[in-house]
């Protein structure tokens, strides 16, 4: 019988605290051509949400993968902007995902779907945005 050691789900919730080197971190634009950037939209409506150019890492990591109290888990992929997003309701800091940061829910301005939160903290915020809700 072999073992496997399997991560605590708590553990997924580990973050660093922002103003340290794991920060929001901006891909370099530069490396970026313009024919490479993708358009990303709504899963749903096909509705323009940002784009690539404005992916961005967070903790060191575009892509993240957290759990909420009601125990769904959600993959998100981070961006700086997404202006096809409409943000609704108060900031929240419970349960946050990212140690400093509350968060509000956002939904597709056109098709009001849940595409998934931003976040922010007295310096800084982004998207996270659920990633079978979007596509390239």
């Amino acid at each position: 019988m072999q073992i496997i050691d399997i991560p605590s789900p708590c553990s997924f919730l580990k973050s660093t605290p922002p103003g340290t080197n794991s920060g929001i971190e901006v891909d370099d634009k530069d490396e970026l051509h313009e024919s490479e950037k993708k358009t990303i939209t709504c899963r749903e409506c096909g509705a323009r949400i940002t784009d690539s150019s404005f992916s961005t890492k967070i903790n060191d990591n575009h892509e993240h993968s957290f759990f909420n109290p009601h125990g769904y888990v959600f993959q998100i992929r981070c961006f700086s902007a997404a202006t096809g997003c409409a943000t609704s309701g108060p900031p929240s800091d419970d349960f946050t995902w990212f140690a400093g940061y509350t968060w509000q829910i956002s939904a597709c301005s056109k098709c009001r779907v849940h595409l998934g939160w931003r976040f922010q903290s007295n310096t800084n915020s982004f998207y996270g945005l659920i990633k079978d809700k979007i596509k390239e």
